[in-house]
């Protein structure tokens, strides 16, 4: 039993070394044997590899480790323009916002029912019977109505309407002088505010409301756009930093089987004590627990990346491998003229812009609300009357004959304006302390004044943005001149501290340590080379031109043609102009 376990203790070391040296092949350090006595111990102790292999392999966690992606015929690979592309088509959160946007569309389009003209009739037959005490009265009546008309809301606050009220009327009472009788009118009714709710600017106040909604609808779909570009491009680099490091981790495992291997042949000559092997045995399951979690960390990144492309569900199981390395191209910003062109372009700026506009309506329209009111009021309309008419003598009052008529009189008297009729008056209503309008008048104001700081924190928030984007490049591409040196010194600080060891002047200990050294400047380095591509990305996120770097084109889910009237740019039509607001307590 103790001799398995000292095969098993000596075997894994050589067999970590000779799997990963070939697999890892060209990267691995070449080592010359100084004597035939230490190529005997290595293959006796390649032998005891052997011989223990199937056991090493029985106790090893199974797990697949991504270089096996390559080799898979189903691999996705993919490259970053590719992952955006997918990614801006198939993202669950530009779907959402696909459909704010069109939603927003339809409400600005509903806005504008508020001028469709509105068309009414009404048809009814109607029979009355009751009980009478005087012969004067009827007994029974039937009356029969169709009344017609159309009614529209005008751009400056007002109503106007036209209607054709006609009626058939028939009563059983003798004294009735026409009978049956048949009434038409044709009427106008104009209504017209002077003071509040007078305006094309209060008149249309949904509709501009609406309008400003769908630019912030809009501005926000190309934020989240833009959000989905930069979430891809940050978990591309962190795949690709996924896999370097992996490799640097599976380097790092090689270097420590093969320092295990060296002081192996070392005990087996007699140069060094057998507990010299414990060291480099620590190392190495060390390295394989670095190994197994760098390559979960792939794993992880694979998930991300396919979330943010919404891939269908069957397709997670492909390992994805990029097609493209991280590299370094020196970039110059001019931090001025990024935060002057963040302000132009940022949709953040245009949303609190058009954010501000729609409080500016608010308090406009609030302004309105605390005025009198004051309504002109004009109505016009022609009346006739036809039907048969009862003649009487006129001392008994006793019928004598029949004059008859029918529908065509009473239309006859209309159309020759025989009845005409006109109403000129003004409707005036003023509330004593006008409590409600006033206090919601000062609301509206104090809304506006916030969403006017609102905007400067906006900006102030943009422009330091920009600097730190701008500041982050800067420091990453120093941090990968340094951490570039730090690697190339690391690698050469490892070979001489092996040459150390062989010659008997350092120890297993030192040995590891600057192997560890090593591992982590290269993945320091890899790191910084995967943030200065991010750090690039989040640049053109901050300054707002991150889609047209990418050179992709923001297409609106759906083209809203909305109306425009003749009377929405007429100044002279309203009391209270959005640009003429002005903060006071005395209107």
């Amino acid at each position: 039993m103790r001799s398995q376990l000292r095969n098993l203790f000596f075997a894994v070391p050589l067999a970590v070394a000779v799997s990963v040296s070939a697999q890892d092949a060209g990267t691995a350090p070449s080592k010359k044997t100084t004597s035939s006595t230490s190529s005997t111990s290595a293959a006796k102790a390649q032998k005891k590899s052997s011989d223990s292999e199937e056991e090493r392999r029985s106790a090893s966690p199974q797990y697949t480790e991504p270089r096996e992606d390559e080799s898979r015929s189903d691999a996705l690979r993919l490259s970053l323009d590719e992952a955006i592309q997918t990614a801006v088509k198939q993202n669950l959160g530009v779907d959402i916002q696909r459909y704010d946007f069109r939603m927003a569309g339809y409400s600005a389009r509903s806005r504008y029912g508020i001028f469709d003209p509105v068309g009414f009739a009404d048809l009814s037959i109607a029979s009355q019977q009751q009980p009478v005490t005087s012969s004067i009265f009827s007994s029974k009546t039937d009356r029969n109505l169709f009344n017609v008309g159309v009614s529209e809301n005008t751009p400056t606050g007002g109503s106007l309407s036209v209607a054709f009220n006609n009626s058939r009327q028939k009563s059983a009472s003798t004294f009735t002088t026409v009978n049956p009788a048949y009434s038409s009118d044709i009427g106008l009714a104009f209504n017209q505010p002077l003071l509040r709710n007078f305006g094309v600017d209060v008149t249309r106040r949904g509709i501009n409301i609406a309008r400003n909604n769908l630019g912030i609808s809009q501005e926000a779909f190309r934020a989240v756009m833009m959000d989905t570009v930069l979430a891809v491009e940050n978990a591309y680099y962190d795949l690709i930093f996924a896999r370097e490091n992996l490799e640097v981790k599976k380097q790092s495992r090689f270097l420590a089987g093969d320092q295990a291997r060296i002081t192996q042949i070392r005990i087996d000559v007699g140069a060094s004590a057998p507990l010299d092997i414990l060291q480099p045995r620590v190392a190495i399951a060390t390295n394989e627990e670095q190994v197994i979690a760098a390559f979960a960390a792939v794993r992880d990144a694979e998930d991300r990346l396919r979330q943010l492309m919404n891939l269908p569900v069957p397709e997670w199981s492909r390992p994805i491998l990029p097609n493209e390395q991280i590299g370094f191209t020196p970039m110059s910003v001019n931090v001025d003229d990024a935060v002057a062109r963040a302000m132009e372009l940022r949709p953040e700026v245009r949303e609190v812009g058009l954010t501000k506009e729609i409080r500016r309506i608010q308090y406009m329209y609030a302004r309105n609300q605390a005025r009198p009111k004051v309504d002109f009021n004009l109505n016009y309309g022609v009346a006739g009357l036809g039907g048969n008419r009862i003649v009487r003598d006129p001392i008994t009052g006793q019928p004598t004959g029949i004059d008859r008529g029918g529908y065509g009189d009473a239309l006859s008297q209309i159309s020759g304006f025989d009845f005409p009729s006109w109403t000129v008056g003004l409707n005036v209503g003023v509330p004593f302390s006008n409590i409600g309008a006033r206090a919601e008048r000062k609301r509206a104001e104090l809304d506006l004044q916030s969403k006017e700081v609102d905007e400067a924190r906006v900006r102030q928030n943009i422009l330091v943005q920009v600097r730190k984007a701008a500041r982050d490049i800067d420091t990453l591409a120093k941090q990968i001149g340094a951490t570039r040196a730090a690697r190339e010194a690391a690698e050469k600080n490892v070979d001489a501290e092996r040459k150390r060891y062989e010659n008997g002047m350092t120890t297993n200990f030192n040995v590891l340590l600057i192997q560890q050294q090593l591992s982590d400047a290269r993945s320091l380095e890899i790191s910084a080379l995967a943030a200065y591509n991010q750090a690039i990305a989040g640049y053109h996120r901050a300054v707002g031109d991150l889609l047209d770097a990418r050179n992709i084109t923001v297409e609106e889910p759906e083209h809203f043609d909305l109306p425009h009237g003749r009377y929405e740019n007429v100044g002279w039509m309203s009391f209270d102009k959005p640009s003429e607001v002005k903060n006071s307590d005395d209107h």
